[in-house]
């Protein structure tokens, strides 16, 4: 590859430099360009100096220590009865709150079962309408997907296909060879292999 005039390495190439790897193209291009040779000089100095650095190792125990303060909060655990109900009776205005919901529940579950009971014509008319909507829409989606099928551009080839019984038996007969096939060939991929493999255990 030829480099543009005047063009300066890239990052890779001043790597490539600083590990030991010049070709003999960026060899050339560093002894004709001195900010390029400058770059490679401070970086592998850079390298040098980290390389240089006493590694350091946490103290022992360091990792108990830091487990023992990390406290992970369970997201699915539920605040306890006695918590809830001592907030819950905390103050006079929290009880009431909390009676005035209790009966507005009580008392619209009461309401619905007496209007059922009062209202049985009127939920069994209510049944029978939504059972007669849902099988009439029911019945329209069926004849949609049919009328769907039949404007199918390969539906007359199936249907002269299904209508003669040889053309049916073969093309059967060739599914079903397939099939076969595939579940042969799909076993023996399965098959746990008889022969050791080389260092299948490394």
């Amino acid at each position: 590859m030829t480099r543009p005039s005047g063009a300066h390495l890239s990052s890779d190439e001043i790597e490539a430099c600083v590990s030991g790897a010049v070709s003999p193209a960026l060899q050339q291009h560093l002894e004709e360009c001195p900010a390029c040779m400058e770059q490679v000089r401070v970086d592998r100095e850079i390298v040098q100096l980290i390389g240089a650095l006493p590694l350091m190792n946490p103290a022992e125990g360091f990792a108990d220590r830091v487990m023992a303060r990390v406290a992970i909060p369970d997201p699915f655990a539920l605040r306890s009865l006695q918590t809830t109900r001592r907030r819950l009776f905390a103050t006079k205005k929290s009880i009431a709150v909390a009676a005035t919901l209790v009966l507005a529940l009580l008392g619209s579950m009461a309401g619905s079962i007496a209007w059922s009971l009062a209202h049985q014509d009127t939920l069994a008319s209510l049944g029978t309408w939504l059972f007669a909507q849902g099988g009439q829409a029911i019945w329209l989606g069926v004849q949609g997907l049919v009328t769907n099928v039949i404007e199918q551009p390969w539906y007359a080839g199936f249907r002269s296909l299904v209508e003669n019984p040889e053309r049916l038996a073969a093309l059967s007969a060739v599914g079903s060879f397939l099939y076969l096939g595939c579940l042969l060939a799909l076993r023996r991929l399965l098959a746990v292999p008889t022969q050791q493999v080389a260092h299948a255990g490394l």
